[in-house]
């Protein structure tokens, strides 16, 4: 995954899109040959997968966020709402995975841990995304019940002056770290979300050093993308040159850290409409307003939980989710601005 190379005219930018792209060929490659023995499905009855933004309110106010969490004041999915199509989901089969974000999720307090309830009964996996600034000892015990792919903290700076002021409240370092700390300590998966702008880049080497010491299994690394509040803050975008660093240092912590913490960094946009194009549709976003959302980093909609049946929309529109020309033309000429614009209703 993150190979090198000597040959230094090679732009190590263009070298890893490459080698990223030539993965997700050899991945749909692999996908059609099992499906031509029926190894693998042409398409699924139910989403496999579902992501719940369960509120957009959020006690903090990132200038980075993707989907500009804590604007809205009312959302349109209570929390009585989100538990009555828990259970709508698990009437019809249920899903393996579950990931579970805003906004902030433990903003919803018991309510999130009865949603989570519905869901854990019918054997269901989590993946909880939290800023941590919420978790006491308590919450985490509560939580520990559940399964999960990994408990995700979003952590920002290696010192608490570039996060506080990043995400605009005093404390959310210090909370953070104090929750994840909670996390690992309480033999829960955990997994750092590190978002990298040009004020932080050059942390990259001390935030995987605390990671580590946080008890993190993986850490995720991620550019800060063009959605949401980035809009208004620009300045945070790496240019080129900041790039190729970029990679550098993630490509020298993941080695550094082998076989002890797994680094990833998040994948270029357009690389994921590649990944996602040409196999099966298998998962889905639930916004607070009840809209289904293809995607988190694409402006596109195929509905709302609380004017259509989810399960005929699904089985009506699976096969297309993802070949609508309306989403090429989207990666082509960046026509809408993603969580700023209103989301395109793909027909």
């Amino acid at each position: 995954m993150f190979e090198s190379t000597n040959k230094s005219s090679i732009n190590l930018s263009e070298q890893y899109y490459k080698t990223d792209l030539d993965n997700i060929v050899k991945q749909r490659e692999n996908i059609k040959k099992l499906q031509k023995f029926n190894l693998y499905p042409k398409e699924f009855d139910f989403p496999l997968l579902l992501q719940f933004e369960l509120t957009s309110k959020c006690n903090v106010h990132c200038k980075h966020c993707y989907n500009n969490s804590g604007i809205t004041k009312n959302d349109t999915m209570t929390p009585e709402k989100w538990k009555d199509f828990c259970k709508y989901v698990v009437s019809k089969g249920g899903i393996f995975e579950c990931i579970i974000s805003g906004g902030e999720p433990l903003l919803l307090k018991e309510d999130l841990f009865e949603i989570m309830d519905i869901l854990h009964a019918d054997g269901t996996f989590f993946l909880l995304i939290t800023n941590g600034y919420l978790l006491t000892q308590d919450i985490v015990n509560r939580l520990a019940k559940y399964r999960y792919k990994w408990i995700q903290i979003s952590i920002d700076g290696s010192t608490a002056k570039y996060q506080d002021e990043f995400r605009q409240k005093e404390g959310s370092w210090d909370r953070a770290v104090k929750g994840a700390m909670m996390v690992s300590g309480a033999g829960l998966p955990l997994t750092i979300a590190h978002s990298v702008s040009k004020y932080n880049l050059h942390q990259i080497d001390d935030m995987c050093d605390l990671a580590y010491s946080l008890g993190a299994g993986s850490i995720i690394i991620g550019e800060i993308s063009l959605s949401g509040r980035t809009y208004e803050n620009k300045d945070l975008i790496l240019n080129d040159s900041d790039h190729e660093l970029f990679l550098k240092k993630v490509e020298y912590n993941y080695k550094k850290y082998s076989g002890k913490m797994f680094i990833q960094r998040s994948m270029n946009d357009n690389l994921q409409y590649e990944k996602s194009k040409d196999i099966p549709a298998g998962g889905l976003i639930i916004r607070p307003n009840g809209d289904i959302r293809l995607d988190c980093m694409v402006p596109f909609k195929l509905g709302n939980i609380l004017k259509e049946d989810f399960a005929q929309l699904w089985m009506k529109k699976r096969n297309k989710c993802w070949q609508y020309p309306e989403i090429k033309d989207y990666f082509e000429n960046n026509n809408i601005r993603n969580y700023v614009d209103n989301d395109v209703l793909l027909k």
